[in-house]
């Protein structure tokens, strides 16, 4: 008799598959801030995060590059997120330390805000006439900000 009702629920499901539970596909992202935006890393390129470090400066480096850390023993380029998206330099920053394609490098940023879960289906394309090549998504957070997905490969390219 068990058996008759496994079945029964198992041809009910199948005739009404609205009610069966659809999983929502998300990616976990790092939220930070720079020059009153809100912009997002996908969490798993993230390595670290930095408040207090010294960077030594490099000579012959494009603008954006602010120099370099030691950290345990690795160089890792630091990047100014403000100055790679043509915006002027910060006083107070935070360091996100992010794997690209295998090398590490240490993105200045305003503030870290806080880790969010982001559907996939929320996140919509740029705008074509953006001017922000380094941005690949945007969508609305729960809290109503909007959120703009950095794409770190782009960072490192001119």
């Amino acid at each position: 008799m068990a058996d008759e009702n496994m079945l029964f629920a198992t041809e009910d499901q199948l005739e009404n598959p609205e009610e069966q539970l659809v999983e929502v596909q998300t990616d976990k992202y790092l939220i930070f801030a720079s020059d009153d935006l809100l912009y997002g890393i996908d969490a798993d390129q993230v390595v670290e995060i930095i408040t207090n470090h010294t960077i030594t400066y490099l000579p012959r480096v494009p603008h954006y590059v602010r120099g370099i850390i030691n950290l345990r023993g690795q160089l890792i380029p630091i990047l100014d997120i403000r100055m790679r998206l043509g915006k002027m330099p910060g006083d107070k920053y935070c360091l996100v330390v992010v794997n690209v394609g295998g090398d590490q490098i240490g993105i200045l940023v305003d503030g870290v805000e806080k880790m969010v879960d982001v559907p996939n289906e929320d996140i919509m394309p740029m705008p074509t006439q953006n001017s922000e090549k380094m941005i690949s998504g945007m969508c609305s957070l729960a809290d109503g900000g909007t959120m703009l997905v950095l794409d770190c490969e782009l960072l490192i390219h001119d």
